[in-house]
């Protein structure tokens, strides 16, 4: 059986996106993943962008909000900023796990910006490949 997992951040346009599609990407045999947003915006230019990079387009994606998926049962909710980790509603049984990034907002630059964004999308893919090493052992070994 597939665990479920939501990524959730604050408007389903930066990190959850990638989230997601990362681990989507990486193993959707044992996972079934979505994401959100506290309040869903726009898909931020320069992460679509990054993600292109590594073959991941998520231009049609349409952002979602945390409470559409209040009724889903999920066995893990992963915030990935402050203000999801403060705002995430409350799903039943879902273990609840948050990681910290910087945010790539913070660059004073394009060119800066896109390196952060960059170191972003692989601290998130790093983060995923752990999570989900974790979690197929764990359910082998169960």
């Amino acid at each position: 059986m597939k665990q479920r997992v939501l990524f959730v951040c604050a408007t389903n346009g930066l990190h959850s996106p990638m989230a997601e599609a990362l681990l989507k990407r990486l193993d959707s045999e044992h996972f079934d993943v979505i994401s959100a947003g506290i309040d869903p915006g726009e898909s931020h230019p320069v992460m679509l962008e990054v993600m292109k990079e590594i073959g991941v387009d998520l231009d049609r994606r349409v952002p979602r909000a945390a409470n559409e998926v209040l009724d889903r049962r999920f066995d893990f909710v992963i915030t990935l900023c402050e203000r999801a980790r403060l705002k995430c509603p409350k799903f039943q049984a879902a273990e609840l796990v948050h990681w910290r990034f910087e945010s790539p907002l913070t660059a004073l630059d394009g060119t800066q910006q896109k390196r952060m964004f960059a170191s972003l999308r692989d601290q998130i893919a790093q983060r995923v490949r752990l999570f989900a090493l974790v979690q197929v052992r764990f359910a082998i070994a169960s």
